[in-house]
């Protein structure tokens, strides 16, 4: 008895001597020392990183035809940076070099009658003209065509004129010259409100032109003018200027690396987007996250020096390309680099002030059919940097007064709140070229843009101070994924388990919600959606593990290292559905109602009979083409996933519906089969019986 008192006070004093040694709370902690992690913060820096994009991409410009014959500006300043800040096998290679492209020399637009006004000008907002081929000298009447549907068209003579629309370029356009316009006018929104807040903004849109004709984006508010002209009867007439020049279609990448000790053939990854097609230059989209990771770069090779960072064990390859064709011409060309990198950081968008913008700075997970280790290494860096940078009210009578624990701002920023977001997979960026590639990887991304793809995607609306936090959450994720020790294995390992129980426990939460909210009717199906939910999640969390094994040095110790982990996690998820059975039973009881275990239906057995497979004319598994899917399809929250289980082929029906319920929300079974019957009509799954 007075053994176990001892031991408890034992326990009580060490935990005593543990809060002091922590100036901070105990979940101020993430996978590197608290040291390391003031060190990072403390050399980063967010004013460098705008400096870079300041050398970028200080504003859009019209690029002349002799840069398609040497190295691009953007490709010439990373190189030049990475040199300077010591970086190794610094190289540019490019791909695509027989293609040919068009770049805009001239392109004016003026309205003549009833006065003369120069509306746009490329050389003053290049994303104006859209038909980059376009040239001529063309004059016409302006005539309004509202948004420019097909039945809008009807009993409208538009041969020989231009067309003024408020939809999209490059619909009406189609529909305008196959009629004989001579051009169209339009905008190009993703939403009306972009319209209403950005009335002075252009998106980036394209076309190519046929022979004698032009396309234009206007801003909203010039079409407006244009429109009030027109409203009090004025007769408009627009001039169109145009003179486009062939250039070197080809692209080009920049690869550069901080080398490991050659302990270890694995290497790791970080990557950005430099280019997103040559005539779109974006300072945020992406220039910010090659200025960011540049940054990362600087600051990692430098605490390396100063002994403050161990060195790397994996090799670190920093990718500078065009956005999904760069990496993917990369990993094609460097096959050895493809199959060593056991995880990427990728960044797209990383510095706008979040405040101005309405924005999050958002960590995109791995899918659930590529569960990772890597979610949360990333995912407890960024939430690390969010809790140090805000003021807690706790706090308030400590050393911390009425402050940040650890503010993490830069000189020239903002002090604006960190409002950061985890969320689930989504595609269109380099992150999904590794996936595809075998290569975990996350993406950082600040969203909404409200500047995204447009004329306004411009330094002025950068913060340092988010260029600061990211490169910081980047910085020592990589450390981490870089470390390659079994000491860093196992603090992987356990903020997997520890953050695993949680996403179970979240699964738990939708799955009682169903139930709660269900009709008496549908209380069976409520408690089977509970249950795929909660088994969903278990078998994920067990993958997760499963994938950790390539962080410690030797795969096979590691796996025999966290063998014990997957039986707990069933077994939690036992617990968890026994629950969920109590809650059912409990609302049965309240509704009257019986609480039987559901059975299948027979919609159910017949999909669990049908094995989905890629159709004869599907294409390869990441790339474009085949037959457009002409039947119906999945809300779009599904569909990236729901790709991904075809092209993996051997799931049945039943089987693909309840993994994506688990991993979203419940989904038709109808609505599933419909989609797939309707691919299947177009050759691009088959349906086979077991």
């Amino acid at each position: 008895m007075q053994f176990k008192r001892a031991g408890r006070v034992g326990l009580v004093l060490a935990l005593v001597a543990s809060t002091s040694v922590f100036a901070q709370e105990r979940e101020d902690r993430t996978l590197l020392s608290q040291a390391q992690m003031t060190s990072i913060i403390n050399e980063v820096s967010g004013d460098r990183a705008m400096q870079h994009v300041l050398e970028l991409v200080p504003y859009q410009r019209v690029r002349l035809p002799g840069d398609y014959d040497k190295k691009f500006r953007e490709t010439q300043v990373i190189t030049d940076f990475a040199k300077e800040y010591g970086f190794s096998n610094i190289s540019v290679e490019t791909f695509d070099d027989e293609k040919k492209a068009f770049q805009p020399t001239v392109g004016e637009l003026w309205l003549t009658t009833p006065k003369s006004i120069k509306l746009f000008d490329i050389h003053d907002i290049p994303l104006s003209l859209v038909s980059l081929n376009a040239n001529g000298d063309l004059s016409g009447e302006l005539i309004s065509l509202g948004a420019g549907r097909p039945e809008d068209f009807e009993g409208k003579d538009v041969k020989g004129k231009f067309v003024l629309t408020s939809g999209n370029t490059t619909a009406v356009y189609n529909l305008a010259v196959e009629r004989g316009a001579l051009g169209v006018l339009g905008i190009v929104a993703n939403s009306p409100q972009r319209a209403i807040d950005y009335p002075r903004q252009i998106m980036a849109s394209y076309l190519t032109a046929k022979p004698g004709t032009v396309a234009w984006s206007v801003t909203p508010e010039a079409r407006g003018y244009l429109e009030a002209l027109m409203a009090r009867g004025e007769k408009l007439t627009i001039r169109s200027v145009t003179k486009s020049t062939e250039v070197s279609g080809r692209s080009e990448y920049v690869h550069a690396e901080i080398p490991g000790d050659g302990s270890t053939r694995q290497e790791v990854g970080i990557s950005c987007h430099l280019f997103e097609g040559v005539i779109k230059q974006g300072a945020n989209d992406d220039n910010s996250g090659c200025a960011m990771i540049l940054e990362v770069g600087r600051a990692y090779i430098k605490l390396i020096k100063e002994g403050k960072l161990p060195p790397p064990k994996r090799t670190i390859n920093f990718q500078f390309v065009p956005e999904i064709s760069g990496t993917n011409a990369y990993l094609n060309k460097h096959a050895d680099k493809a199959r060593a990198m056991i995880g990427t950081l990728n960044f797209d968008m990383e510095a706008i002030r979040v405040a101005a913008s309405r924005s999050y700075w958002i960590l995109q997970r791995t899918p659930d059919t590529f569960p990772s280790y890597l979610n949360d290494i990333a995912q407890s860096m960024m939430e690390y940097v969010s809790d140090i940078t805000r003021e807690r009210v706790r706090f308030r009578r400590s050393i911390n007064g009425y402050a940040p624990t650890q503010p993490v701002e830069s000189v020239h920023g903002s002090k604006d709140a960190f409002y950061i977001k985890t969320d689930k997979h989504y595609g269109s960026s380099d992150h999904v070229t590794y996936m595809q590639h075998g290569i975990p990887a996350v993406m950082f991304i600040t969203w909404p843009d409200m500047w995204y793809h447009s004329s306004d995607d411009t330094p002025d609306k950068q913060d340092p101070t988010q260029y600061k936090r990211a490169a910081v959450v980047a910085l020592g994720g990589l450390a981490a994924l870089s470390n390659g020790t079994d000491d860093m294995a196992a603090r992987v390992v356990a903020e997997n388990l520890a953050r695993g129980t949680g996403r179970m426990g979240e699964a738990q939460v939708k799955g009682l919600g169903y139930i709660a909210d269900a009709t008496p009717a549908d209380l069976p199906r409520a408690y089977r959606e509970a249950q795929i939910a909660i088994r969903h999640q278990a078998e994920i969390e067990k993958a997760v593990i499963r994938s950790a094994n390539v962080m410690w040095t030797d795969a096979a110790s590691g796996k025999k290292n966290t063998s014990a982990i997957e039986p707990l996690i069933e077994r939690r998820a036992a617990a968890l559905l026994a629950e969920a059975k109590a809650t059912y039973q409990l609302e049965a009881a309240q509704h009257r109602v019986s609480a039987a275990e559901p059975a299948l239906t027979a919609e159910e057995r017949e999909a669990s009979s049908l094995i989905v497979k890629r159709g004869p004319k599907a294409p390869a598994p990441g790339t474009r083409g085949g037959p457009r899917p002409t039947g119906p399809g999945l809300p779009d929250e599904y569909m990236a996933e729901f790709q991904y289980l075809v092209d993996r082929g051997n799931m049945t029906i039943l089987q693909m519906r309840d993994f994506l319920s688990g991993e979203f929300t419940p989904l038709s079974l109808a609505e599933l089969t419909a989609t797939l019957k309707g691919r299947e009509a177009d050759g691009l799954v088959t349906l086979q019986k077991k």
